[in-house]
Order: C-alpha cells, then structure tokens, then sequence
C-alpha cells in the first residue's frame, strides 16, 4: 500500500468572490469523490483573515491517479471555470503547486463518521456536496476534510469540519440551514457519529514545551488523529451494535465519553512519551521531524490496514 500522493492547488479569493467560490467548492466535491483513485479532499481557508488564498488539497492513491485527475476533462472544466470567476485576478489567481503533505490549521474540529445505505454513494456525494457548499457560506469556516471509504470495501465517510471558534462551529451546528440540508439526507444514512477536537490541545501537550516553545499545530493534530481513529473504528464495530436502540442521542453521548476518556488517558500520554522527540525535537530538527512524520504515515496506513 503506498501513501496516499497529493496535488494542491491554491486559490486567491477576493471577498467579493467568496460565495461564488462557495458554489464551485460544491461542484468540486461532486465531481472529485466520483473519480478513480480519490482518497480525500481538503478545502483550507486563509490562516489570516487578511490573507486571500485559499489551498485546495487533493489526495489520490498514487501518482498515476493524479494524474489522471490532472489531464481529465472534469479537472481541466473546473479549473477553466475558476479563472473565469476570478478573472479580475488573472491567471495568477490559480496555481498548483507541488506534491506534498498537509493538515488542517489550528482551531476547532468536527469528526463525522457517516455510515452510507448500500447503493446510496452517488446520492451521497451530491448530498455531501450540498452541506459543504452552506458550509463554506458561514462565518469562521476554515475548511473541510472529506474521506470516501476504502475503494470497493468499506461503508463509512469520514469528513473533518474546521471552524475558526466552538462558537461559530456551534452555530452551524445549530442552524435552521443546515438542520433543512440534514433533512434530505435521512433517506441515504444509516447512521453517523460525531467527535470534537480541538487544537492546539494545549493541555495534552503542555509537558514537553520547553523554554515558551509548544509543539506546532499540524504535529499536535496528526497525533490525534493517530489515537482517535483506531478508538473510533473499535467502537464503531463493537460499541455501536449495542448501544443503537438506545437511541441516537444517548448513543453518541455514550461513544463521545468513552472518546474523550480513553484520548485523555492513557492514549494521549502514552503517545506523547513515544512520540516526544518528534513533537518537540532537540538537535537536528529536520531529519528528526521528517523521521517521525513518516512514522506516524506508516502508523495511519498500519492502522487503515487493520481494521478494513
């Protein structure tokens, strides 16, 4: 199995082109989780406020999928479509640039695992495509980070929501728009499940800053998501069966405690003491953290590997 190759293409968005980029970010989503060899898209909003570009990161299983996405006529018509949105910023407005590796920003973090009925998956994408387009729409977005399940296995969506504050995430949440979207979607799932995260997880992490310095936030997120997955897949297959005619609401609370229990401790401490000297290296700092961050790939690919 090989890591997962990335193409990124930032975007320069003028305010005044923010909702419009909303609507071709949904047509983006459509289009890119029906094609061969996705493996996930990430849609990053500006760090600063200040700041216009926005980073669009496309992950496939190998190169030649990239490729292949690249040369498509789907890619080559979205991207024709954007400068055309953007025109008054020219052909500068949109650049690829290289293959690479990225995480979501600092912030707060919504994990949805979403189990799709059998052959809703097209339905779905159009769904999906539809919320993240209302999304994009509100204020403190920051992006969003959608997983399709495992080619020909698997049932189960993982998509990651980043808002700037708890606040306007819990206002999304809450909103009228996106409960009227929630609605069209009873017919295709299952069942989903949802778990907070939120960075720069200051308390975990707080042990091994040294001198002021705290671990970065990409390294603090990476390391989540190594612990949370593997705890999320075991209560998805043992916890969930027996837990669901509890209903749903005392039945996410229920795998929400024991998440957050479990990270808390032991996982995270024990991670932390493991990983400390990639979190936070001494001495060579580049070689060690190139080191670490293939570590914790090969750990995420030992992990996907398990529990297909």
């Amino acid at each position: 199995m090989q890591v997962p190759t990335i193409l990124t293409t930032k975007v320069r968005v003028e305010p005044h082109f923010q909702n419009a980029f909303a609507d071709w970010q949904a047509k983006l989503n459509a289009v890119i989780a029906a094609f061969p060899g996705f493996v996930s898209l990430e849609i990053l909003s500006p760090r600063d406020p200040s700041q216009l570009d926005w980073e669009i990161i496309q992950r496939f299983y190998n190169n030649e999928q990239v490729l292949a996405w690249r040369t498509s006529r789907e890619y080559k018509n979205l991207i024709d479509e954007l400068r055309t949105l953007l025109k008054d910023e020219g052909e500068s407005a949109v650049q690829e640039s290289e293959l690479g590796t990225h995480n979501l920003q600092g912030g707060v973090t919504e994990v949805f695992i979403t189990e799709v009925n059998p052959n809703e998956d097209a339905r779905f994408r159009k769904w999906i495509a539809k919320i993240h387009q209302a999304e994009a729409k509100c204020p403190g977005f920051r992006g969003v980070y959608v997983q399709s399940p495992t080619t020909g296995q698997g049932k189960n969506w993982i998509t990651l929501l980043q808002f700037d504050t708890q606040e306007n995430l819990d206002k999304w949440l809450s909103s009228k728009e996106r409960e009227q979207v929630l609605k069209e979607s009873k017919p295709l799932i299952a069942a989903i499940e949802s778990h907070r995260m939120i960075s720069p997880f200051a308390g975990w992490f707080s042990s091994i800053a040294r001198k002021g310095e705290v671990s970065p936030a990409w390294k603090q997120t990476m390391l989540v998501l190594l612990v949370l997955f593997p705890i999320v897949m075991l209560e998805l297959k043992f916890l969930s069966p027996l837990t669901s005619r509890l209903g749903t609401s005392l039945s996410m609370f229920i795998g929400n405690a024991i998440s957050v229990s479990l990270i808390a401790w032991p996982m995270m401490p024990i991670a932390i003491w493991f990983l400390g000297w990639w979190l936070s290296p001494q001495g060579n700092k580049r070689t060690k953290t190139a080191l670490g961050t293939c570590l914790i790939l090969a750990l995420y690919l030992i992990e996907i590997v398990v529990f297909l």
